[in-house]
């Protein structure tokens, strides 16, 4: 999709020149702990001004703290309490943030926050399988409230965390094809895809989380450059995932605390190594649209970022268009900012001066 591939060989933070973000804004999910508050931590060091969230205003206060002993002059860190499961929460902070922020832009928007195989089936408020609802319909449709600012802002970003192990879903078909035939996939209780296929695997929905999330990326971005609104001017939309890192996330699937401690100290990279694909994602100019980044290492784990290879089914155009479509019912998304009207380069600086979502 787009553009060339670009190359990641040995990148790191000190390829984006200190105070060069300065002016972007950053929107962050997840943000007060484990990779999102590390990325954060980078941003604000190189000048950009950071929105975190999390479930918690105590956690969030804490890691505003943190963040702020990392920050350039004129960088700043903002904090606002989002419950992703949630979507009526998820509609009420998209609705505050264009009120509050109608005339600031939004250059990144990193959709970070996540759970992992949690242990028992749990539904959301919205009848969701509580891993859908965090992992991806929640950041499907604040993707969707959050559009005219991104669109309005010249070369904006939209970041969906992935994971290596999107690899291990297994909702496919006798060709080897990831589909969503089912009229509504996310209340799944796991190994096949729909409700009556058995029982809940914790696993197997994280798996599915994770391959929708490239698919998401890569149907956007489909639909964007269709109508004219990528390209280096416009909104890019990329796929990130940290390899194995030590961040928070092993605390969801009920490991002890002993071996989460013995994972994360003896077989994965840091938390701070795992930030560097979702800010080469952010940062990088040579990023391609509906890229997948991650680290570079043996087996895509450990290392320094570049574009990754995902599993061939993230590329299947059936199954990017199918979710998007359950994804819109599912949550009642309004991606018509996007449209299908071919833009000029001028468009969006000129939707800068004069948008004023409601």
């Amino acid at each position: 999709m787009g553009c060339c591939c670009s190359s990641g060989s040995h990148w790191d933070a000190s390829r984006i020149a200190d105070g060069s973000l300065a002016g972007k804004r950053v929107l962050i999910t997840g943000g007060s702990s484990g990779l999102g508050l590390e990325v954060a931590k980078l941003f604000v060091s190189k000048g950009a001004t950071v929105l975190i969230t999390s479930r918690s205003q105590q956690r969030l206060d804490a890691a505003a703290r943190s963040i702020r002993a990392h920050a350039r002059s004129g960088a700043e860190v903002e904090t606002k309490p989002l419950d992703l499961s949630s979507m009526a929460d998820v509609r009420d902070f998209a609705s505050w943030y264009r009120r509050e922020h109608s005339d600031k832009p939004l250059s990144v928007l990193v959709n970070n926050a996540g759970i992992m195989a949690v242990p028992s089936r749990r539904v959301t408020e919205d009848g969701f399988e509580l891993q859908m609802a965090t992992n991806y319909l929640g950041h499907f449709l604040l993707t969707a409230g959050l559009l005219p600012q991104l669109l309005a802002t010249r070369g904006s970003r939209v970041v969906n965390l992935s994971s290596f192990l999107h690899a291990s879903c297994q909702g496919k078909d006798s060709t080897g094809v990831l589909h969503f035939e089912e009229a509504d996939p996310f209340h799944a209780n796991g190994a096949s895809g729909g409700p009556s296929h058995g029982e809940y695997s914790r696993w197997e929905q994280y798996h599915r989380t994770k391959m929708m999330a490239i698919l998401f990326t890569r149907e956007m971005q489909r639909r964007l450059e269709k109508a004219g609104r990528s390209g280096p001017d416009g909104l890019t939309c990329v796929s990130a995932h940290p390899g194995f890192s030590s961040t928070g996330l092993l605390g969801s699937t009920g490991m002890s605390a002993p071996v989460a401690c013995i994972a994360n100290t003896c077989v994965a990279q840091s938390a701070s190594m795992g930030a560097l694909p979702i800010l080469y994602a952010a940062a990088e100019p040579s990023v391609c649209g509906g890229e997948y980044i991650g680290p570079l290492g043996a087996n895509n784990r450990s290392g320094y970022p570049g574009p990754n290879k995902a599993d061939a089914r993230a590329s299947d155009e059936r199954s990017m268009e199918k979710l998007w479509e359950v994804s819109v019912a599912a949550t009642g998304a309004d991606y018509s900012a996007i449209g299908d009207e071919a833009i000029s380069p001028e468009a969006p600086a000129a939707a800068a001066a004069g948008a004023r979502p409601s």
